[in-house]
């Protein structure tokens, strides 16, 4: 078998509303959308691959604007291999929908129907098999089928937008039954919006690359494309960033550390275009001022939202002495506290404490 690559990617969701941003903020976040698409053409190039694969949900809806059908005509247009599109339940394949209206380059193939279909591409020794979602939602298209003729000289690649793993949906529901009878090598699948690795059922490998850029803080972490190759050695994938914008929330103890250098220290590996959620946490002596460090990070992220967590400092030991219940309770643990002999001992009496006089006071609310 030659060696086959592919680079996929789904969930690309262009022209996004971006409803909670200004116009003027919505209409840079989908020009950067936008860039998404060049950003595949440029690893498409570098890496040498030999098919592009769009698993849906490339548009958002049926709405596409004109700069979005100029930049995805060019810059697919401009890659030196075919590209395989299949509809999702965001953009369903319609004789009205966008992908009737839009002129699309010679080399970009969109199936059309929800009936399994093969195309072969001359000079590229593999079957690529897809269909596509009629509307919004989608019966199992996978169910029952298993590619013909198959050989272990050509490998069968599905593209495919759909649900795995959950058993009833409304959106191409995929059992681990249906890609174990399906007889492909691979099976490039959309929908879902968290990166997967290369999962297997049976001889069945498939993927999800996750969606192409996050767009809230349900969606964090670095989003990107799968750089996949098929051979004799089986199927590996490789995560290849794409360079949109990222989300993240962080938790950051500042309990004993100095905030801002604490912040820094735990948000080194975001860049200025990056939205960001800080939770603060810790035990503090005093509160620690939120607006100084809002305005000591302006400019270091596109999006900033801190949240304060933490807690004040206590001296667990307090009610010691007292002729109470909590104060019998303290008096017994630190006997213990005393003479413990290590750090690590030391830390779980305190933790004991901590525990107990919640239990005590709150009702079992870590104080």
């Amino acid at each position: 078998m030659r060696e086959l690559k592919l680079l996929h990617a789904a969930d690309l969701h262009l022209d996004s509303a971006f409803e909670s941003l200004s116009p003027e903020q919505a209409a840079e976040r989908r020009q950067g959308q936008r860039e998404l698409l060049f950003s595949i053409e440029e690893i498409a190039e570098k890496r040498g691959v030999d098919v592009v694969l769009l698993s849906g949900d490339v548009f958002e809806g049926n709405s596409v604007k004109s700069e979005t059908q100029r930049d995805i005509g060019s810059s697919l247009g401009a890659l030196p291999c075919p590209v395989m599109i299949a509809p999702g339940n965001h953009d369903p394949y319609s004789t009205h929908s966008v992908w009737e209206t839009l002129r699309l380059p010679e080399n970009v193939y969109v199936f059309k129907n929800a009936e399994i279909k093969c195309v072969e591409i001359k000079g590229i020794p593999a079957r690529f098999w897809g269909a596509g979602f009629q509307n919004t939602f989608s019966p199992p298209l996978l169910r029952g089928f298993s590619a013909p003729e198959k050989t272990d000289e050509i490998p069968d690649v599905m593209v495919i937008h759909g649900d795995t793993g959950v058993g009833a949906s409304d959106y191409n529901p995929i059992s681990r039954d249906d890609l174990i009878k399906s007889g492909m090598d691979y099976v490039a699948l959309g929908h879902i919006h968290a990166r997967t690795p290369v999962l297997r059922a049976g001889k069945t490998a498939y993927a999800y690359p996750g969606c192409a850029e996050g767009r809230g803080y349900d969606e964090t972490g670095e989003k990107g494309a799968l750089l996949v190759t098929i051979s004799d050695n089986g199927v590996k994938a490789e995560f290849v960033p794409l360079g949109g914008v990222r989300y993240e929330i962080i938790s950051v103890d500042i309990g004993g550390k100095e905030a801002f250098a604490a912040i820094t220290d735990a948000t080194s590996e975001l860049s200025a275009n990056d939205c960001c959620r800080l939770i603060l946490t810790g035990e503090c002596e005093t509160p620690p001022d939120v607006n100084v460090l809002r305005k000591s990070l302006e400019g270091k992220f596109r999006e900033l939202q801190l949240r304060d967590e933490t807690v004040l400092k206590r001296d667990v030991w307090a009610q010691r002495g007292q002729d109470t219940l909590t104060g019998v309770f303290l008096d017994r643990l630190y006997i213990m506290y005393e003479s413990a002999k290590s750090d690590k001992e030391l830390e779980k009496i305190s933790l004991a404490a901590k525990y107990g006089l919640s239990a005590i006071e709150n009702g079992g609310e870590l104080i």
